[in-house]
């Protein structure tokens, strides 16, 4: 029995083989046909992609050439370099040529006549120029008793001086004739009467003198401010009190590029003196005002002179770039 078996056992295991094989040739027939079925790659995206290399594979087919990579990104990184400082260079260049010229400042104050130079660069120049103030008017001297017992009058004050505030052109390193004026002098007072009658009637203040700029190439006058006028000497007293002195009239401002002019107060026939116009800078005490006029003498048993005028006050020059 064992004998008729084993053929059957033989038999099957062909018949499973070829089956297999079968089996196996149809999966194959099948797999083409799937592979041929597939449809083409799209035209608008990527197509199919080869195997690609594995990294080892792909150094040994792309090596980095040093000497070329290398020394070309250094000649490069070295032109950059240059090219970013020329650029800098000329930045600067620029950044130099938008600077404004360096300004020049500064300032000269004159109290008396001198000379002014233009600094080198200068070529024009802001001037504040006053006039000097007049001198006060003498008060009037007093009557003496028993007659013409009165007293006399007080004396004007002088005038301030003149105002001019304007831009000037001028030469660098040339220089300029300025003139600062003078304060008129203070008149004297009347003297009393030495007999029984009227006092002596005071003097009069001087006028001040002008402020002025003149071209000394040329001798022309650039700018003037005048000084004010003296005041009226008071009135001697007699019969009746003497009459206060009349006030002297304040000066003018003048430039030849126009600017700013002002007069000078006018001084007063109650004896007060002119005030200075007002600029920019504070001007020194006593400067450019008019001076008071004298005040009157007495009139009596023990009469007495009028007072002296006082001094009008210098003129005033400030020159600024």
């Amino acid at each position: 029995m064992n004998l008729k078996q084993h053929p059957v056992t033989a038999g099957r295991h062909r018949v499973r083989s070829r089956v297999l094989l079968a089996s196996l040739a149809a999966a194959a027939s099948l797999t083409g046909q799937v592979v041929a079925m597939a449809p083409a790659a799209s035209a608008h995206g990527p197509g199919p992609s080869g195997p690609k290399p594995a990294p080892a594979a792909q150094q040994k087919l792309n090596p980095p050439d040093k000497d070329k990579d290398h020394g070309g990104n250094r000649d490069d990184d070295r032109d950059d370099r240059d090219e970013r400082d020329d650029w800098g260079k000329e930045k600067d260049k620029d950044k130099d040529k938008k600077k404004p010229p360096q300004v020049i400042h500064g300032l000269q104050q004159f109290t008396s006549d001198n000379t002014f130079t233009p600094p080198a660069g200068v070529t024009s120049v802001f001037v504040q120029a006053w006039g000097a103030g007049g001198g006060g008017g003498g008060g009037g001297g007093g009557g003496l008793a028993p007659a013409r017992a009165y007293s006399g009058g007080n004396g004007g004050g002088g005038g301030a001086g003149g105002f001019t505030w304007c831009t000037v052109q001028v030469t660098p390193q040339t220089p300029y004739g300025v003139d600062v004026g003078d304060g008129g002098d203070g008149g004297a007072g009347g003297p009393a009467a030495t007999v029984a009658g009227p006092g002596s009637t005071g003097s009069s203040g001087t006028a001040g003198t002008a402020s002025s700029l003149t071209r000394s190439s040329d001798n022309t006058l650039l700018l003037n401010a005048t000084g004010g006028g003296g005041g009226g000497g008071g009135g001697g007293g007699g019969l009746v009190d003497g009459a206060n002195g009349a006030g002297g009239p304040g000066g003018t401002g003048w430039c030849s590029t126009g600017g700013v002019n002002l007069n000078g107060g006018n001084g007063s026939s109650n004896g007060t003196g002119g005030v200075a116009p007002d600029g920019i800078v504070g001007l020194p005490p006593n400067t450019v005002i008019g001076g008071n006029g004298g005040e009157r003498g007495t009139g009596g048993e023990a009469a007495r002179p009028g007072g002296t005028g006082k001094d009008g006050g210098n003129g005033y020059v400030v020159i600024y770039w």
